[in-house]
């Protein structure tokens, strides 16, 4: 399930505009707040098992251009896991909007993580537009879930793969096809690490991206897209059961 937008052919004869265009784009595109700061933890369900999901990483885990944590992924998937597991969920959310997998590793701590039951990651999209290389990605990639799988020792990890950036109504061509083609080498960097690892899965972030999945920016998720997320993360939690 993908956007119609299809990669126009040699888009890399393109590649001398992608700077400007990036400058430019840096300059012009809209800025929002994160979820409201009063939802960054929160409680839902009245169900006998106590639960908890933490929502970890960049602005998508932040909650960047969305109103109340409620809507984002993190309170999304509480809702989900109250209503399947009959539970009381807390969620918290442990992001910064921004973080790269290397500064994600900062935020996690074992007081926040210790009793989690599933942590949603969301990194890659901010190392992949801040030219980092693919190896610094892998190693960076690769320690994240190592430290957060210690930090939780029951919990799931969830990481979300990186999006189709070169379907995002924000960005212009050829700077598009640019990030979707290195967007795809970084997600392919997270199957792999995934793969590596126990009590580790992962969920596609590609599609359908119709333009309500999109924040105003064209380029954070709405309210839609995340509960988009939570769906995805509850199949595959499904899928273990």
């Amino acid at each position: 399930m993908h956007s119609a937008r299809r990669p126009a052919r040699l888009w890399w004869l393109g590649l001398p505009a992608v700077p400007v265009q990036g400058w430019w784009l840096q300059r012009t595109i809209p800025r929002f707040a994160d979820a409201d700061a009063d939802g960054v933890s929160g409680v839902v369900g009245t169900g006998p098992r106590r639960m908890r999901v933490v929502a970890l990483g960049d602005s998508v885990t932040a909650g960047y251009a969305i109103r109340h944590h409620r809507l984002s992924v993190a309170g999304q998937l509480a809702l989900r896991m109250s209503t399947r597991f009959d539970a009381t969920v807390e969620w918290q959310s442990c992001a910064v909007s921004g973080a790269t997998a290397g500064e994600a590793l900062r935020l996690v701590r074992s007081e926040a993580l210790g009793d989690a039951d599933l942590v949603f990651v969301s990194v890659g999209v901010n190392d992949l537009k801040n030219l980092h290389r693919a190896a610094r990605f892998r190693r960076e990639l690769g320690a994240l879930p190592d430290a957060t799988l210690a930090a939780a020792p029951r919990a799931n990890v969830c990481l979300l793969g990186i999006p189709p950036l070169d379907h995002f109504p924000a960005f212009p061509r050829p700077l598009a096809d640019a990030l979707g083609w290195r967007g795809r080498v970084f997600d392919a960097i997270g199957v792999e690490e995934v793969r590596r690892r126990d009590r580790a899965l992962r969920i596609q972030a590609d599609g359908p991206l119709g333009p309500e999945m999109f924040a105003a920016d064209g380029f954070h998720p709405s309210p839609t897209l995340h509960a988009a997320f939570a769906d995805a993360v509850m199949r595959e939690l499904e899928q273990l059961d």
